[in-house]
């Protein structure tokens, strides 16, 4: 190789440098032969890897509050994933998530009682609010909070970094698992009902669930076949750089291929468990097309509630209207012995007796006359309470209507059954102590029914139980209803024609069996389309809601298949989801395998960009290169054909990496270029020109880390051939 003439590209070196694994002809370094591709390769490949630092800092910031680098800290293979305080706040997450989500889960299945909740608040506020969405946003804010903890505790720990809570999270989250803890208490000790509701609710979303489950296992294989793919690179590169014989390298091997058993264990029995619940799942709504009940008719509660205000005249119109079988009320009786409607002990919410009588506005309703009752308006308070959530909009008509309507006598209510045919039953409150009617108040409300409005005695559903037998005497043709479950024997002693229950007793099994002896069901209050498909799945007869505008659009229960096509989908779904699952774990195991071979080749040093793999390198050739450093002053540097036509390319590359701070690290084989088992040494590249300027502080410098030997005086590395024999000449003088 012919001998570059111009000294400008000659360039001084330390004596330390190495370069038996540099693309080299007769010890010149020709950059004709690095392979600029891979250059491209290598400096996507830096990108990649370094731009994953920015998201590990996002996520260290907001779980450890550690935005810095310097602060963070790897696992070490083998060794605990955290410390011990760490890992028990870790297992305060993983119980706070799983409250929460169950704090969440029973609220978002409350919403069928809503209303009722509210009402039963605004007894002790004397302010109308939407309470139960309120804590429905609460419940969801909570756990969404523990939730993306743990997800990120999770990132975090498959990327090899221990996790460091924060301690304004750790507040957090002993705060979130305090207030699901007292919610869970209030909601026994007060409302035992709900955690009926959510069993119910199994039922239905049980096999839903199961779905769910399988993808949160599918979404979680991605770590865990990360971190399962990392222990396997680790033990191999241990297996590679341990001594045959070594007793602590053997227990360290040992040691991490148990923490990979037991991690993938762990995870196969988890993912087998989900894969069989099937087996255990019961749910009514998986049966035959054919033995599917008819679907249940409808029983307005209050009316329609939603449509119009409770209890008036309007709102049953509302429910005839909409296909409403049956009518549902409260009666009590009033201070001069008129039966009329009303569900709450006072007139407060329902009336606008605050703003007449505020003074008498807590004083039990049945105390007043029904001179003063009938001058109530009933209707107002409807629009400025907005009792429901999400009430379809009024006409303008309606609206007027509405806003007039008046307390109901059980006379008219009983006329409109009548003229339209349907059935009614209704809540009969005792009057208080000194009331006139305190003992006559079934008496007075039978001579109603019987004396003044002559309904047809079989659209009387009759449900009080007070003197019953008396009233089967009086009123032979009434249908009488039970509002609570007893033996069989029990209700057929009593001549019960029907039940009436609340959606907690709903048992497809016993409403089988009540049927078989003519006895019917209904149940109350269903508000929900889940709630309804479920009645209808278990053969319920008929059901008291407040969206009967709603229900009735249901064509086929929700959550409906056959045993077949459940099969099928189970099948299904755990087919492919072991599938990707497979896929997953081993598409990590490609991936870090190309790091491992990468690791192991210590005795190739390779330099990355250019192409030339297997040089070897020996200890004897390596010192007798160093001898040759000792006295060696400048190397010839070859000029490439490539720089001619395009000088700026190789260096474009290297700058560029240098401007997004990339670091060439041991993975990527810096070892090769600078020929030292020490990571932290400096390597040293050679470019095809250098000019004199170039050569303190310059970008190229900085990029490929050059050592220069400077002289004496600290003067230019570069000289020009005279001044170069004048030197000479003067030193062997």
């Amino acid at each position: 190789m012919n001998q570059p003439k111009d000294k400008k590209n000659m360039i001084k070196v330390c004596p330390e440098t190495r370069l038996l694994s540099l693309p080299n002809e007769n010890n010149s370094f020709n950059p004709a032969m690095l392979n600029m591709s891979r250059i491209k390769v290598v400096k996507t490949e830096l990108q990649h890897r370094y731009r994953r630092h920015r998201i590990l800092a996002f996520l260290q910031g907001l779980y450890s509050c550690h935005w810095k680098r310097y602060q963070w800290k790897e696992i070490e293979i083998g060794a605990c994933c955290c410390l011990r305080g760490e890992q028990i706040f870790f297992t305060f997450l993983l119980l706070t998530f799983c409250i929460s989500f169950v704090f969440l889960y029973m609220w978002l299945e409350a919403k069928n009682d809503y209303g009722s909740f509210d009402a039963f608040i605004f007894q002790f506020t004397k302010y109308w609010f939407f309470w139960s969405f309120f804590l429905v946003i609460i419940a969801s804010i909570m756990f969404t909070y523990v939730l993306l903890l743990m997800m990120i505790g999770l990132c975090l720990l498959t990327e090899g970094q221990q996790p460091h809570l924060h301690w304004s999270n750790k507040i957090g989250i002993l705060l979130v698992l305090s207030i699901c803890i007292f919610g869970m208490v209030a909601i026994t000790l007060f409302y035992e009902e709900k955690w009926k509701a959510a069993e119910l609710s199994l039922q239905m979303t049980a096999p839903y669930l199961h779905i769910f489950g399988i993808c949160l296992m599918v979404a979680f294989s991605w770590p865990m076949g990360l971190y399962f793919a990392k222990l396997n690179g680790a033990a191999l590169l241990e297996m590679k750089q341990s001594r045959s014989g070594n007793l602590k390298d053997s227990r360290k091997i040992m040691h991490i291929r148990a923490i990979q058993f037991i991690s993938l264990i762990s995870f196969l029995v988890v993912l087998l468990i989900i894969y069989i619940i099937p087996l255990g799942i019961s749910s009514p709504c998986i049966r035959e097309n054919k033995t599917l009940a008819p679907k249940p008719t409808f029983i307005g509660h209050r009316g329609a509630p939603m449509l119009a205000p409770e209890n008036t005249q309007m709102s049953f119109e509302k429910a005839i209207e909409h296909g409403a079988t049956g009518l549902e009320t409260d009666v009590t009786v009033s201070y001069d012995g008129v039966p009329f409607l009303m569900h709450d002990h006072n007139l407060r919410r329902t009336t606008n007796i605050h703003e007449i009588m505020p003074d008498l506005s807590s004083l039990p309703s049945s105390m007043f006359t029904w001179q003063t009752l009938e001058t109530l308006n009933s209707g107002q308070w409807f629009f400025k309470a907005q009792p429901f959530k999400y009430m379809p909009p009024l006409t303008k008509e309606d609206e007027l209507m509405a806003k007039n309507q008046s307390i109901m006598k059980l006379s008219n209510f009983l006329r409109l059954a009548n003229k339209e045919n349907k059935l009614v039953i209704f809540d009969l409150y005792r009057p208080p102590r000194k009331h006139p009617y305190r003992d006559k108040w079934i008496i007075r409300v039978l001579e109603v029914i019987l004396n003044e409005v002559g309904i047809k005695n079989h659209l009387v559903l009759w449900l009080p139980g007070q003197f019953r037998a008396d009233v089967q005497m009086i009123a032979p043709d009434f249908k009488q209803v039970l509002g609570k479950k007893l033996p069989l024997f029990d209700l057929l002693r009593m001549k019960i024609d029907g039940l009436n229950l609340g959606y907690k007793d709903i048992n497809s099994k016993d409403i089988k069996e009540y049927e078989k002896y003519g006895i019917f069901t209904n149940i109350y209050v269903i508000n929900e389309p889940w709630l309804y498909s479920l009645a209808w799945c278990a053969g319920v007869h008929s059901v008291t809601t407040n969206t009967i505008h709603i229900l009735k659009n249901i064509k086929r229960p929700f959550f409906f298949m056959t045993p077949k096509e459940y099969m099928l989908k189970w099948l299904m779904l755990d087919f492919i989801s072991a599938i990707v699952i497979l896929l997953v774990f081993f598409y990590h195991w490609w991936r870090e395998k190309g790091w491992y071979e990468l690791l192991v080749k210590k005795k190739s040093p390779v330099f990355p960009m250019s192409g030339v793999t297997d040089v070897e390198e020996n200890t004897e050739e390596i010192q007798n290169q160093d001898e040759n450093n000792e006295n060696q002053e400048e190397i010839p540097v070859s000029p490439s054909p490539s720089d001619e036509k395009n000088p700026g390319d190789f260096w474009e590359s290297l700058l560029e990496m240098k401007s997004k701070n990339l670091k060439m690290t041991r993975s990527l084989s810096t070892e090769s270029v600078i020929g030292s088992n020490d990571e932290d040494m400096p390597g040293n590249t050679f470019p095809t020109s250098i000019n004199k300027d170039q050569v303190k502080g310059s970008a190229e410098e900085e990029v490929l880390g050059i050592s220069h030997c400077i002289g004496e005086d600290k003067g230019d590395i570069f000289e020009n051939e005279d001044d170069q024999k004048t030197k000479a000449i003067n030193k062997n003088f």
